[in-house]
């Protein structure tokens, strides 16, 4: 679940932008799915300081809105690759470098 947690961290880092947005409301469903209480609270806090880090375009929150509608704390749990992608911690198409940072 510490997985989980960071990853949740970096959909907010990654996405998330003013309030009540659906990727904010992405990272906060990903943080309920926290197997403990104090797991819940540092992953929502996270993402709490992360909002409002990027300018979210409408491609960003029509994503997340796709995503809200298929990512559930059991398909997190599988942690198989396929719930990753479906609550936007994966890409797709991991040989995709499109969004990967250039080399140094």
């Amino acid at each position: 679940m510490r997985t989980l947690a960071l990853a949740a961290a970096g959909v907010a880092l990654a996405l998330a932008a003013g309030c009540n947005n659906s990727c904010q409301n992405l990272a906060n469903n990903i943080c309920e799915c926290s197997a403990t209480q104090a797991a819940q609270q540092n992953c929502q806090a996270a993402a709490s300081i992360a909002n409002g880090t990027n300018a979210l375009s409408a491609e960003d929150l029509a994503n997340c809105n796709a995503w809200l509608n298929s990512c559930d704390c059991r398909m997190l749990e599988s942690d198989s690759y396929a719930a990753k992608v479906a609550c936007g911690l994966a890409r797709p198409d991991p040989l995709d470098v499109s969004l990967s940072p250039p080399a140094p």
